[in-house]
């Protein structure tokens, strides 16, 4: 007889069968409920779409069943938003062509052969390393990846006339997330940009790369603002956790939004670049407007005075 084991994470029951095959639940409606399958890659569980709906309990009764069951704590984040592209092709995969299934065998294939893609990766990378002294870019798409000497790895990518847009970047497991970025004011045009970009190597550290997505912590349920801040998984750190009503189902522990002041002042400048750069294109515009104008209006008058005379 098989047998599943049952955990609770937020409003999720996440199910799993003696083969290690995943698959949540989660209430809806009035006594209804659906379900679908999830995976593991990295340290993430990723919740797929729902695939089924049926009957179920009422709320209150499926919170109570989820009371009894043990924590969910075989991945510190899930993720129920996400965007996952192939690094070589640049496309999204859909998540019902299959790439679930390669994810999960790549991380079932790096926990027994005891090496991981990222670590083959680096071994490729010593020889470039040795040459460079600040960081090393690849190409990714449209992307441009930056991996700084002390391991920061970041993106930029053209946003518009004289701009770019720029942010962090981490890996987990096989996928590269990019972080929402930023517009920033660049000397270098689009143009000459992706003539720079086609010159760069390839990226080949992570198979996928994810682009919209939202993680939360397994533990607290706040909304996961940057991957490599590990001291608040447990939930001490001084950071701001947003609540999610998904995680924290009876509404207890629910910590208030705190403001980061950090935060605020990168969003500030974004704004503040993000406008800067407008004016500048609108007054560019007005100028252009102004000289055909120009030249519209003395052609005319020296026709008129021809005319005339």
């Amino acid at each position: 007889m098989i047998q599943n084991t049952a955990y609770r994470l937020g409003e999720y029951k996440i199910i799993e069968d003696e083969h290690g095959d995943l698959w949540w639940e989660t209430h809806i409606g009035l006594g209804s409920s659906k379900s679908g399958k999830c995976f593991i890659n990295g340290d993430i569980l990723f919740i797929k779409p729902s695939d089924s709906m049926g009957s179920g309990f009422l709320k209150g009764e499926f919170l109570d069943h989820l009371d009894k069951l043990p924590k969910w704590e075989k991945t510190n984040y899930y993720c129920a938003s996400y965007k996952i592209h192939g690094c070589k092709s640049g496309r999204r995969k859909p998540l019902f062509d299959g790439l679930d299934s390669q994810l999960q065998d790549e991380v079932f294939i790096e926990k027994k052969n005891g090496s991981t893609q990222r670590e083959i990766a680096k071994t490729e990378d010593k020889s470039v390393k040795a040459d460079t002294t600040d960081h090393i870019s690849h190409k990714l798409g449209r992307y441009e990846i930056i991996e700084k000497n002390m391991g920061q790895l970041f993106w930029k990518s053209p946003s518009g006339l004289g701009s770019l847009k720029v942010g962090r970047c981490h890996i987990k497991g096989s996928i590269l997330f990019l972080e929402p970025g930023k517009t920033e004011l660049s000397s270098p045009k689009k143009r000459e940009f992706i003539q720079q970009l086609i010159c760069l190597p390839d990226w080949r550290r992570t198979k996928y790369f994810c682009t919209n997505y939202t993680i939360y912590y397994s533990k607290t349920g706040g909304i996961c603002r940057r991957l490599e801040d590990e001291k608040d998984l447990n939930g001490t750190g001084t950071k701001n956790v947003v609540a999610n009503h998904k995680a924290y189902g009876a509404g207890i522990n629910i910590k208030p939004i705190i403001v980061n002041k950090g935060d605020t002042k990168e969003k500030f400048e974004a704004l503040f670049n993000f406008c800067k750069t407008w004016v500048m294109l609108i007054l560019r515009l007005l100028f252009g407007c102004f000289q055909i104008a120009y030249k519209v209006s003395r052609a005319i008058i020296d026709k008129w005075t021809r005319f005339r005379g």
